[in-house]
């Protein structure tokens, strides 16, 4: 019988915690965090474990612990953890210095099952018709203390994901299927995300709005009201709005009416930052301009001739391959496993990548599946010499 979610807001209940768990074969885990929605920055909010039996609601924003206690565990490879959907909340593990091992992600289990892509919510109706706790996802995580509904609603995040993964144990129908989905699994294990860069400042695709000139004042401003928002220790939208950045970039040289304006943060409505601002500009303007940066000339480049050429080439290379030998080999797939499942392990972005080499890490069971179906089907595999995954692997003219 589950016991009530127990919240952990001390070293002496976090250590206990720890302890109890440390024997278990496998503890459900789910993260609550913010990403520069209420506060700045990627920040862990709280950590929900539960073990089949007790489930523990840990605070990692206490003054009373020191969250790294728990990273041991985490690491431990002797304990399963399972999960869903869990890059996200991996990615900010490694940003704090926690590398969790020995992972089952039951989204990945349930693709290879071949189940459409589906919240968690979604799924626990579909495959146990458990009706979860209203969401809280969107709420403050940051705001102490908790209700009982976001305590609910993170409890309930974790409380059904050892049952789900039982049933899902059931249905797995073979040695071979279970093998790839332990492959899937243990590439987790491989992963390292502690340097990435997870306030993105800067956005490319933004580029095509703007000329030389302006794209270079528009990053100014942009990493201007990244600081300041780690100042004031808020998202970044809520300092100062986008469109508002674009406009000042675009008419550097224009009265900027700072006091006026809608979308800035009420404590930046000075004249020390609208002077700041106007400063900001100015320099930026006079830096572009000894750069030689244009203001008509687009700050996305054009290709050449050459590199038009070398596009177009790669990519009729691309559509010629998919067609001719990925196309026939996804059909066998999905005849023989399913549609989800063939689409989750051959996706058109899975087989461009693996085509023009921008995926030198695919899995070996991928490998040997696309082998032998191609064998099977008796397909020309020698274009697939040039693939960076494929090489070594015996690949040639059928």
């Amino acid at each position: 019988m589950t016991k009530p979610a127990v919240l952990i807001e001390t070293s002496e209940e976090l250590e206990k915690c720890v302890q109890d768990l440390s024997g278990a074969e496998q503890i459900a885990i789910d993260l609550e965090f913010d990403k520069n929605f209420h506060r700045y920055g990627f920040n862990l909010c709280l950590v929900q474990l539960f073990d089949g039996k007790a489930c523990y609601l840990i605070d990692p924003l206490s003054r009373s612990l020191s969250i790294s206690t728990l990273f041991p565990l985490l690491e431990n490879r002797d304990v399963k953890k399972v999960c869903f959907s869990f890059d996200e909340d991996l990615r900010l593990l490694h940003s704090i210095g926690c590398f969790p091992k020995n992972l089952c992600d039951l989204d990945i289990v349930s693709r290879m099952l071949n189940y459409p892509a589906m919240s968690l919510t979604n799924l626990l109706d579909e495959a146990l018709s458990i009706e979860a706790v209203s969401s809280s996802q969107k709420s403050n995580w940051f705001k102490r203390p908790l209700t009982d509904k976001q305590l609910a609603y993170a409890a309930d995040d974790v409380l059904h994901l050892l049952k789900l993964k039982h049933f899902f144990d059931e249905k797995i129908p073979d040695d071979t299927i279970s093998g790839w989905i332990r492959e899937e699994n243990e590439y987790l294990n491989s992963l390292n995300y502690s340097d990435i860069n997870h306030n993105e400042v800067v956005k490319e695709r933004e580029m095509n709005n703007f000329t030389e000139l302006e794209w270079y004042i528009y990053k100014k401003l942009l990493y201007w009201r990244d600081g300041v928002a780690e100042k004031y220790n808020k998202p970044p939208f809520q300092m100062v709005e986008n469109k508002l950045l674009k406009d000042l970039a675009k008419n550097p040289s224009g009265r900027i009416h700072w006091m006026s304006r809608r979308g800035i943060y009420k404590k930046l409505k000075t004249k020390e930052v609208s002077d700041q601002v106007i400063k900001l500009l100015a320099d930026a303007q006079g830096e572009a301009t000894k750069l030689g940066l244009s203001n008509k000339k687009p700050a996305k480049k054009q290709l050449n001739t050459k590199e038009y050429r070398e596009m177009m080439a790669e990519k009729r290379k691309v559509n010629h391959l998919k067609s001719t030998f990925f196309k026939p080999v996804k059909d066998r797939v999905e005849e023989e496993y399913g549609q989800e499942f063939a689409n989750y392990i051959l996706s058109n972005r899975i087989i461009s990548d693996i085509i023009t080499g921008s995926n030198g890490q695919i899995k070996s069971y991928k490998i040997d599946l696309i082998v032998q179906i191609a064998d099977d089907l008796n397909l020309d595999k020698e274009p697939l010499q040039e693939c960076i995954c494929f090489k070594g692997n015996g690949f040639g003219r059928s």
